[in-house]
């Protein structure tokens, strides 16, 4: 987790002192975890394969992906849910996810 927070920063601050236009690529998308009453949180996942943990009990019934890459999602009683650059996914039935990964481009 360490070593990640500390990329993420490189990351940061090379993008800030260099002053020749590069690339934007997407290190890492938000994906929000939607469930009953519009009960939500957001969580981060890189978008080069490398999966993550997800630790929020929340039961979750949708998820969401605003784009930049494609990601699926593990449920803790067996679901896997695919989500597409772009959109909103049903999770079915509705459960806590435990695990997920985001892996190219939109």
């Amino acid at each position: 987790m360490k070593a990640f927070t500390a990329a993420t920063a490189f990351a940061l601050l090379t993008s800030l002192v260099s002053a020749a236009p590069q690339a934007s690529y997407p290190y890492q998308i938000g994906i929000t975890f939607i469930g009953a009453a519009d009960a939500k949180f957001v969580q981060y996942f890189a978008t080069n394969g490398y999966g993550s943990g997800v630790y929020n009990p929340l039961s979750v019934s949708k998820i969401s992906n605003p784009g930049g890459a494609n990601c699926y999602f593990y449920g803790i009683d067996g679901s896997v849910t695919n989500v597409p650059s772009g959109q909103t996914v049903d999770v079915g039935p509705p459960q806590t996810q435990t695990y997920g990964y985001c892996y190219g481009g939109s």
